[in-house]
């Protein structure tokens, strides 16, 4: 789903750092950087490729993820990830509504009264179509902080996301405000009910989108499947809406389809 480039490969890293959080001794002990590779194949159905508000076009697009990470330590508290980040959509028919994108970025995570914090810096290249011409550069800080809460057999992670971006055209300078929420259900060891949902918050600043307001809500209900530690297939179905201050910018929108998540 298209949701994945907001607050998702933030949450799914985090799980690495608890894990280490974990191993930590009472004395410190700066550990070897580990290099690991994460990301997801999708094959999705849409009703609205363009966000449209009306007239929509259905199609269905390709969309590969892939995140390489370097992970240490710098104290015995807090921890840093280096990592570089690519993605495209590619659709069948409307292949003007494919788009692109590549970053590099730095991160720092404590945890901090049992929540994990993050602070971002991230460099981003967006591209008309996949990987065509660059439509912008940017620089964006990123503050990010979730927790996991165990109710009866589920697991129930918010989050909260606070972002700024600066870039090189000033039409994408704005700030951010992401909520989101995540529950998985255990059906038994290999299958788990899963949803996701969240409400996104655009606040422009410069140039044409000067006072322009975007606030998007998304809710999804899917099936996961764990094919091992490491690999999974999540089937997901997606509401979304899309609503803004500047006329035509309001969408509605249904997704469907399976998505392949790996780490290795």
């Amino acid at each position: 789903m298209r949701i994945w480039p907001a607050i998702l490969p933030v949450l799914a890293v985090l799980g690495a750092y608890s894990a280490q959080a974990d191993d930590i001794s009472s004395v410190f002990s700066p550990s070897k950087p580990t290099f690991s590779v994460v990301g997801s194949i999708e094959g999705t159905h849409t009703d609205n490729a363009f966000f449209a508000p009306k007239d929509r076009q259905s199609d269905y697009y390709f969309e590969p993820n892939l995140v390489l990470r370097l992970d240490g330590t710098l104290t015995d508290d807090i921890f840093y990830r280096l990592y570089a980040r690519t993605t495209f959509d590619a659709f069948s028919e409307q292949v003007g509504a494919n788009s692109s994108f590549a970053l590099v970025g730095v991160r720092l995570s404590r945890n901090l009264w049992e929540w994990t914090w993050n602070l971002s810096y991230e460099n981003r290249m967006a591209f008309d179509g996949v990987y065509g011409e660059r439509t912008f550069n940017a620089n964006d800080i990123i503050g990010v902080t979730t927790r996991d809460f165990t109710i009866g057999t589920a697991t129930v992670t918010p989050a909260l996301l606070l972002g700024y971006r600066r870039g090189d055209v000033d039409d994408v300078n704005r700030y951010r405000v992401e909520i989101w929420l995540g529950i998985e259900i255990p059906i038994n060891t290999k299958w788990a009910l899963v949803s996701e949902s969240f409400i996104d918050m655009y606040y422009f600043t410069d140039g044409r989108n000067v006072g322009r307001n975007d606030q998007i809500f998304s809710t999804g209900l899917g099936l996961k499947y764990n094919l091992d530690d490491n690999t999974s297939i999540t089937t997901e179905v997606v509401y979304e809406a899309g609503n803004s201050n500047r006329p035509g910018l309001d969408y509605r929108m249904i997704e469907v389809g399976p998505r392949l998540d790996f780490a290795f």
